[in-house]
């Protein structure tokens, strides 16, 4: 192997990378629905026929039936080959980065669960435990192996602190708005993103989540409110987001310190009527929930229209290779 071509063994790399993602559909898919991941044929979801192993061939099979199954013709979903492709960017970007190591490894199998957990979270917004769990388990082995930065006990005491970080912001939401502001399985997600990182690191990446999920979601919640004539509610969601764009903007202009303190305190004030309106659309959410006996049939309140997961997991995701530039973007905003 040493005497491949670099970009031979990255081609090779690349080309596993979507063979284990066309496994992961298999997984997510398979584990939704509660079939065996491992044994059974592949078939078509709509048609139920089952595929030649040439209709299986990952990013291939798909360019050349041009989206659609070879039996029924239907549409395949474009989660197949988006997954795939991720996959082989992941597997190439591990490479690049650690090599053919054993790291590389590792953080290809870290990088497979986040995919996984990711795509469970986006379809059906739910979070399997022993995705999790697996995560928590490989995350530990990254500290075992000396990956990190991180003795066994500092690992052990991140996953403690991320799940209890989640944990106790969803119990004081509870008591506040009647929500859980976090699902339980983002709670079990930050057990493995604790453990992988160490307490330190692990809140860069929940702030960095935080950020994710408002640049995500609010564009979304601006949309979804002004279908539904709240004006006022979609122009507190703008406020929101364009406050977050301005701290950031700031942070790298060089501007008069009054000037400075006096738009800090006009977008403050911004901001709270801004969040006035929105914790009242929550509350008004709220009172219609505990009227109604089918729960099922509301609407979500407002800051549950993505799933947080996603957020965290590309938070870690992000930490893992550019931990050195998100350190010196968090030194600018801070200082």
């Amino acid at each position: 192997m040493n005497n491949l071509p670099f970009g031979i063994v990255a081609f090779y790399v690349f080309i596993l990378g979507l063979c284990i993602g066309s496994f992961l559909n298999v997984a997510i898919l398979r584990g939704l629905s509660g079939e065996d991941i491992v044994f059974g044929r592949s078939r078509c979801p709509k048609c139920q026929n089952q595929l030649a192993w040439y209709m299986n061939i990952p990013l291939v099979s798909y360019i050349f039936l041009r989206g659609k199954c070879a039996f029924c013709k239907e549409h395949i979903s474009f989660q197949y080959p988006l997954i795939e492709f991720i996959s082989g960017l992941c597997f190439l970007g591990s490479f690049l980065a650690f090599g053919l190591t054993l790291k590389f490894a590792l953080v290809c199998f870290i990088l497979s669960l986040f995919i996984v957990l990711s795509a469970t979270d986006f379809k059906e917004t739910v979070i399997l435990d022993y995705h999790a769990y697996l995560l928590a388990f490989v995350a530990f082995l990254y500290s075992v192996f000396k990956f990190s930065d991180l003795t066994i006990v500092q690992s052990l005491l991140g996953g403690i602190f991320g799940f209890l970080f989640f944990e106790i912001f969803s119990f004081a939401s509870r008591k506040l708005i009647g929500f859980r502001m976090f699902g339980e399985g983002d709670s079990l997600i930050a057990i493995g993103i604790g453990m992988l990182f160490g307490i330190k690191i692990f809140l860069v990446v929940a702030v960095l989540s935080f950020l994710i999920q408002c640049v995500g979601s609010i564009p979304l919640l601006i949309i979804n409110s002004y279908k539904q004539r709240k004006i006022q509610l979609s122009v507190a969601y703008l406020i929101v987001l364009f406050s977050i764009f301005l701290l950031i903007i700031l942070n790298y202009i060089d501007i008069n310190n009054s000037f400075y303190l006096f738009f800090a305190i006009f977008i403050s004030a911004l901001l709270i009527w801004a969040l006035k309106n929105i914790l009242f659309e929550i509350r008004t959410k709220k009172m219609i929930l505990d009227k109604n006996e089918n729960k099922e049939n509301i609407e979500n309140p407002p800051y549950c229209l993505l799933p947080f997961g996603p957020a965290l997991i590309f938070a870690a995701f992000l930490c893992l290779f550019f931990l050195p530039q998100i350190k010196e973007f968090f030194k600018i905003f801070i200082s």
